[in-house]
């Protein structure tokens, strides 16, 4: 299995369960250090409630929400800066487009977490009335349930017969959202034309208009986050096509609240710019499950078997590939900067990583082998980035020998052949 020129996507909320990063965070120092994080942002042991509950609490809004970003993000980090995986595009389903723009830099970590919190108390705040409800709906077509909805809220004699569609998750699957008797009404009529339906236990009408007071506050608290240019392309769930810039982000997110999630078109736009894979980063495989009927292959990096296939696709017995290149620029990332002239900078780091940067697409594009020279462009790369950075000889030999051995090499073309020859190259 190799990853070349996939996606990875991020699940939303009612992913959650007790445990969620437990097993994870015994395994990888990486996400310890990310729910550390999460701690310190929000004041809180997230990472003791997602462990170990109780489920009461964890479900609230304002904690779920957190939990999922904070445990996707976690992984991302694994994936990327551990197995050295750079997606081509990343995708969120509701709450789970913020885990993609963190992920992407569009947003900092801390910020994210406390943003979604915001959100999640916001919506709790909207489902104090109680006067909401939602329902998954399957067997009948996306189209056939937005027209049963229309015509229940144009027969409503009064402001309480709002339903619409707040989820199409597949060609099987739309969820409804509104007032509690629209939706029994509409749920009724669904089940009269052969639907599968299933009450959802949520505390509110999420997706609907009823959200429009959460979200104008939602978007006062955007108002206040600085947001950056996503590192690589963003697709909405709300319109199906990447973010444009940083200044579309404040603007969808706040929308997010009542639009409904079209995640049909999100796969469909991915499918249509060759995209041939996804990885799930998240609590469970919801996204997965949804995408049976698709034509890309979903792996959830939850699922103990697709993670084991994931970690290992880029160890190819001493071959070359592009994943041993993609984890170089990982490795350049993670080192730490002790260098603060910004000439140098540019010439030892920025300009040697783009070129790698460059080499990978047009291998990529062209479906080109990974040949010797292609590594050694990569490892004097890193050779030039440890130097610049001003790395220690004993980081340099660690990060290179674990490079080694991830990918079963001998030795790697380009590299000093000593820490000797490395210090005197500084």
């Amino acid at each position: 299995m190799m990853l070349d020129k996939h996606a990875v996507w991020f699940p939303g909320q009612g992913s959650q369960r007790v445990g969620m990063g437990k097993a994870l965070s015994e395994r990888y120092e990486m996400a310890r250090e990310t729910l550390d994080e999460a701690n310190e942002a929000l004041g809180m042991r997230l990472d003791q409630l997602m462990a170990e509950g109780p489920m009461a609490e964890l479900t609230k809004t304002e904690n779920a929400q957190p939990a999922i970003l904070a445990l996707g993000v976690a992984m991302y980090r694994i994936y990327s800066r551990e197995w050295g995986y750079v997606p081509a595009m990343a995708a969120g389903h509701s709450l789970g487009e913020i885990t993609a723009l963190t992920c992407a830099g569009a947003i900092a970590f801390p910020d994210a977490l406390r943003l979604v919190r915001r959100r999640g108390e916001l919506m709790q705040e909207a489902a104090a009335s109680g006067t909401g409800a939602m329902a998954a709906v399957g067997g009948l077509s996306p189209e056939t349930v937005a027209m049963a909805c229309s015509v229940a809220s144009s027969d409503a004699v009064s402001g309480d017969g709002v339903v619409v569609v707040s989820n199409i998750n597949s060609l099987q699957q739309t969820v409804i959202s509104g007032h509690q008797e629209a939706v029994r009404q509409v749920s009724e009529r669904l089940t009269e034309y052969g639907a599968s339906v299933i009450p959802l236990q949520v505390s509110a009408p999420f997706h609907s208009p009823l959200m429009a007071p959460a979200a104008a506050q939602f978007a006062d608290v955007l108002e206040r986050i600085t947001f950056a240019e996503p590192a690589f392309p963003v697709v909405s769930s709300l319109t199906g096509l990447p973010y444009q810039n940083a200044g579309d982000v404040p603007k969808l997110l706040a929308r997010g609240l009542t639009d409904p999630v079209d995640w049909i078109s999100v796969v469909q736009y991915l499918e249509n710019h060759n995209i041939a894979a996804a990885v799930e980063l998240g609590p469970g495989a919801v996204l997965k499950r949804l995408s049976q009927s698709a034509r890309l292959r979903v792996y959830a990096f939850d699922d103990r078997e697709d993670e084991a296939l994931l970690a290992a696709a880029n160890r190819q017995n001493g071959e070359y590939s592009i994943g041993l290149l993609n984890r170089c620029l990982a490795i350049a990332t993670c080192v730490r900067n002790r260098n603060w002239n910004a000439a140098e900078y540019e010439q030892g780091v920025v300009a040697p990583y783009r070129h790698v940067q460059q080499l990978i697409e047009g291998l990529r594009q062209s479906g080109g082998e990974v040949k010797e020279e292609h590594v050694s462009e990569a490892i004097a790369m890193l050779e030039s980035v440890f130097r610049t950075k001003g790395a220690p000889a004993e980081e340099r030999e660690r990060r290179l020998s674990r490079l080694r051995d991830e990918f079963g090499l001998h030795e790697l073309p380009g590299a000093l052949q000593s820490e000797r020859q490395y210090a005197n190259s500084i």
